[in-house]
């Protein structure tokens, strides 16, 4: 990846989360998302953006019908796996990605 992909990928990293409209905070597209997840073979801080983004939103949810027995890898994984399978429309959430994925694979009765 040339040196102008990653710094712009760094870039909207780090500015696109303290983005504000109206003083209150944006809701984090799907796309931006998939971007920062899409890199983290090659970016640790898209690694870790990517991560830490996903625990944020899974642990937002308000029904949560995950398995005990079920890690919050595996959770992760079910996650990336959902959400790398197409790049998703800007107008999406990241939390309706995240929320779907779980529901997908572990639905609420």
């Amino acid at each position: 990846m040339n040196r102008y992909k990653t710094g712009l990928i760094l870039t909207l990293l780090i500015v696109a989360p303290v983005v504000q409209a109206d003083g209150a905070a944006t809701l984090m597209s799907a796309a931006f998302l998939y971007a920062a997840c899409e890199e983290t073979e090659t970016n640790e801080y898209a690694r870790g953006f990517c991560d830490g983004a996903i625990d944020a939103l899974y642990s937002s949810m308000g029904e949560w019908c995950v398995p005990d027995a079920v890690t919050h890898g595996e959770v992760k994984k079910q996650v990336v796996s959902v959400l790398l399978n197409e790049v998703p429309p800007a107008s999406r959430s990241a939390m309706e990605v995240v929320n779907n994925a779980i529901q997908q694979k572990w639905p609420c009765p």
